[in-house]
């Protein structure tokens, strides 16, 4: 729960700075007449959303099951997820077509030390905030934190190009304010790839598609562990949110009585999730190891089959 009130507040933390930085941002490129500065600002308030998204998923995925949800609530941190990716793909079209047109138009820049300032200040402070709200997403294995803390990196790496057209164009004329809106367009494609990555990967998570091949491998070298399992097949993982759901069929001698591998099952889903804190739930089905129940894709004690 430490590790959770971490995240609620690292976000609050950044919901109130990207309002500061927006406000900022906005107001000294629109005296400046910077392009790339007014975006950057916007994509500063754009975050906004985005933060709320991940309070309102983080809360409402530690809500307990109830009668309406029996599987509990995390599938609102994948879903909060879809909204930032969303949010940010939208962000890249508005900022590429703006960028464009300052391009056509070819109004001068006016970066006076306030404009030079103000993304100086910005790129400190939202690339901080990366680095924090990645530790602590590290830390509780959120994709939702982790999610939030690439979008503080996008607007660092917005910020860091800002700068670096601002004062390209305070040292050598305006003969360089081209650059401030090519920022803009590189910025709106790179930002556009990221999203596009949190999008399919939300999409894939509401979809139950099957996490790495590494996830599962760390899962399943749990259940020979546990003295008396004899194999075991249709071990399937997929996520729910930030965590991990499975289920697994084991094999056990016929011989067993119904209670004694009960207790197999029973220690086998202890010790996954005494190990694997991110597992919310493990199903365990219990079959005797016999020919019936032995399939030819799946592990057994005398190693893996075809």
């Amino acid at each position: 729960m430490k590790e959770k009130s971490r995240g609620l507040a690292v976000t609050w933390l950044s919901f109130w700075l990207n309002i500061m930085l927006g406000v900022l941002k906005c107001s000294v490129g629109i005296w400046v007449n910077s392009k790339a500065l007014i975006a950057d600002g916007l994509h500063s308030l754009v975050d906004l959303s985005t933060d709320l998204a991940a309070l309102v998923g983080l809360t409402m995925a530690a809500k307990p099951q109830d009668e309406n949800h029996p599987y509990g609530h995390h599938k609102f941190a994948s879903l909060s997820t879809l909204f930032i990716a969303a949010t940010l793909l939208l962000f890249c079209a508005v900022l590429i077509y703006t960028s464009i047109m300052g391009l056509v138009e070819g109004r001068p820049v006016s970066p006076e030390w306030p404009a030079l300032l103000a993304a100086g200040l910005s790129l400190a402070i939202k690339e901080w905030l990366f680095w924090r709200t990645r530790s602590i997403a590290k830390m509780e294995k959120s994709q939702l934190l982790m999610a939030n803390a690439w979008h503080h990196r996008t607007d660092s790496i917005s910020s860091l190009l800002v700068f670096i057209a601002l004062l390209a164009v305070s040292i050598g004329g305006q003969q360089l304010s081209f650059l401030d809106k090519s920022v803009g367009i590189i910025l709106g494609a790179w930002m556009g790839v990221e999203g596009m990555k949190m999008l399919l990967g939300a999409c894939n998570d509401l979809l139950d598609t099957a996490p790495r091949e590494e996830i599962i491998n760390d899962l399943r070298e749990h259940v020979m562990a546990v003295d008396g399992v004899q194999a075991y097949h249709q071990f399937r993982v997929r996520r729910v949110g930030d965590m991990l759901e499975a289920d697994v069929h084991i094999q056990v001698d016929a011989s067993l009585t119904v209670e004694a591998g009960h207790d197999l099952a029973t220690k086998v889903r202890a010790l996954i999730l005494e190990n694997h804190p991110e597992v919310v739930d493990l199903l365990v089905h219990v079959e005797p190891a016999v020919d019936e129940h032995i399939k030819d894709v799946g592990v057994s004690d005398l190693g893996n089959c075809p």
